[in-house]
């Protein structure tokens, strides 16, 4: 969903701050990586409190949250649904890319999107990603980085992030593409599950997010800034939907 890039540009036509409000500015005091509510934890049928939902302005729809019990893994999960709709959750918090860079999560994907692309800006849907979002270093941002922030710091009151990093689901690149977002370079998404026959089945992953930011971005980490959950179709129009299970981020063993 190349919306939620939208938001790193400042400019052309802007959306709610997906992006920015996981990123707010350094002032504000935000928990630790190891405070990242459990869905496990959590009754069924309620929606996710702790946890913000950021519309995208241009959606029609908006894609739905919801704690449920999944049977198979006997216990509470995330699932998102999303009918020609879009729309994240987001969590804010301050971590250390070094420091926690063990990145734990699982994910079910309900079905393919037949018609995604995720080069195209016209396509660019996911029935299943993560961000990791990190933050602005005013002293190091380049001109066009301080100027798109400027711009954005106007409209919304906040500095959007310095990049994003995505854990996506799509059967339309290779296993461990690098893919930068058709909006801007700040985004990136690695391709950690590309298997149709993946389709219906949990699967675990364990990224190390200090060593995925380098090799996607070429540079030392900032530090993290919050995290995102999106699953979307607005884009393409279609139906998706997928599960998650408790995401956690600690030290490496």
């Amino acid at each position: 969903m190349a919306n939620f890039a939208k938001i790193l540009l400042a400019t052309g036509s802007f959306l709610l701050p997906t992006i920015v409000s996981v990123a707010m500015a350094a002032d504000v005091v935000a928990p630790s990586a190891a405070a990242i509510p459990r869905f496990s934890s959590k009754a069924p049928g309620t929606s996710p409190q702790e946890w913000s939902f950021q519309p995208v302005r241009s959606a029609k729809q908006f894609t739905r949250y919801a704690f449920v019990r999944d049977d198979e893994l006997g216990t509470t999960v995330l699932e998102a649904v999303a009918d020609a709709a879009a729309g994240a959750l987001t969590y804010r918090f301050d971590g250390d890319a070094r420091a926690s860079a063990m990145l734990r999560f699982k994910w079910k994907p309900g079905n393919l999107i037949a018609t995604s692309d995720p080069r195209s800006k016209a396509f660019d849907d996911y029935v299943a990603r993560i961000y990791i979002t990190f933050a602005t270093d005013p002293e190091h941002a380049s001109v066009k980085e301080r100027a798109e922030n400027a711009i954005a710091h106007a409209l919304y009151g906040e500095t959007p992030p310095h990049a994003a990093l995505a854990y996506v689901f799509t059967h339309k690149a290779a296993l461990g593409t690098i893919i930068t977002s058709p909006y801007t370079q700040r985004v990136k998404s690695i391709v950690v599950d590309a298997d149709p026959a993946a389709i219906g089945k949990w699967k675990s992953f364990a990224r190390d997010i200090y060593d995925d930011y380098k090799r996607a971005f070429g540079e030392e980490p900032p530090r993290i800034s919050g995290i995102a959950i999106m699953v979307d179709t607005d884009n393409t129009g279609e139906k998706a939907s997928a599960r998650f299970g408790d995401i956690t981020l600690s030290a490496k063993p």
